[in-house]
């Protein structure tokens, strides 16, 4: 079964600029589990590793939208003026939508007797709501992702008093389409691809990726004048690239962009910095405060 349905000539130029998109990615996912473990969430370190790596992966989503249409060949500078502007435009229309048009809808609609009576509908409007930010993301040229993750952004802090949680519902989406969303990973890997240079190379992929959360985001917090343990912290607390790097490289790979060595070693490199962090806080950084 092919992998890509576009032909794009795969250059280094292309791979290394994936690479670095995949590296720019935080999985803020694991890193919130460890720290509502040690019940640390609601620190100022906390808030501050959220925050940066919401900012990361909204970054990191217009990046692969701009990469895999630099690779496809057609990208100029007012394109890129273009991409730039209809993202920023979508960015600020679809929060500003989501949480006073979208949000306040909700709202009302969950105060209403047929709310009561259906207590899951509000989970299936939102669901609509996250599918139509997605087509008008592809739409302008964005990565459908980019649309969905604006308006679960947008549409987190709505509190319901007679409808279901959405937020269960989308747990539950979650681990569905989550164990397809990694089986599709594994599907498509080519075990043929691992060898020894990929092991070099993959080891490689994650050093760069810790030193460069370390130094990217630990720094500029003790710069600011945070403590060095603190900014410690915040430096592996962005380490993990997660699902969100194994994104990119899934549609990446689909696109044609990047070849079976470079899928598998962004892979591998997403699982290996989400392992460490975890073991990093719980058994070092907050080691004193157990």
């Amino acid at each position: 079964m092919p992998i890509s349905t576009r032909s794009i000539n795969i250059s280094a130029r292309d791979m290394a600029i994936l690479l670095g998109v995949a590296l720019t990615a935080t999985s803020i996912a694991i890193t919130a589990d460890v720290l509502r473990e040690l019940g640390k969430l609601q620190s100022e370190t906390a808030k501050a590793i959220i925050g940066a790596a919401i900012l990361d992966d909204i970054l990191a989503l217009l990046a692969l939208s701009v990469a895999i249409q630099l690779a496809e060949g057609s990208f100029t500078v007012s394109m890129i003026m273009q991409s730039v502007f209809a993202a920023v435009l979508f960015l600020v229309v679809g929060a500003a939508m989501g949480v006073f048009v979208f949000g306040r809808l909700i709202i009302r609609v969950d105060e209403t007797d047929f709310a009561r009576r259906y207590p899951d509908f509000v989970f299936a409007a939102v669901m609509m709501i996250a599918f139509l930010y997605a087509m008008v993301a592809e739409m302008i040229g964005l990565s459908a992702i980019v649309g969905a993750f604006v308006a679960g952004v947008s549409l987190e802090a709505i509190k319901l008093r007679h409808s279901r949680s959405f937020r269960e519902g989308a747990e539950y989406l979650r681990i569905v389409f989550g164990s397809i969303f990694f089986i599709s990973l594994g599907v498509l890997a080519d075990i043929r691809a691992f060898d020894t240079e990929l092991v070099w190379f993959t080891l490689a992929l994650t050093s760069m990726a810790i030193i460069s959360k370390l130094i990217g985001c630990g720094v500029p917090a003790w710069l600011m004048g945070i403590k060095i343990r603190e900014s410690l912290i915040i430096g592996v607390g962005m380490m993990p690239r997660g699902e969100v790097a194994m994104v990119v490289a899934l549609l990446a790979l689909q696109s044609g962009v990047i070849a079976q060595p470079a899928y598998v070693a962004i892979v591998l490199m997403s699982l290996l910095t989400t392992l460490v962090v975890p073991i990093l806080l719980r058994n070092w950084l907050y080691r004193e405060g157990k």
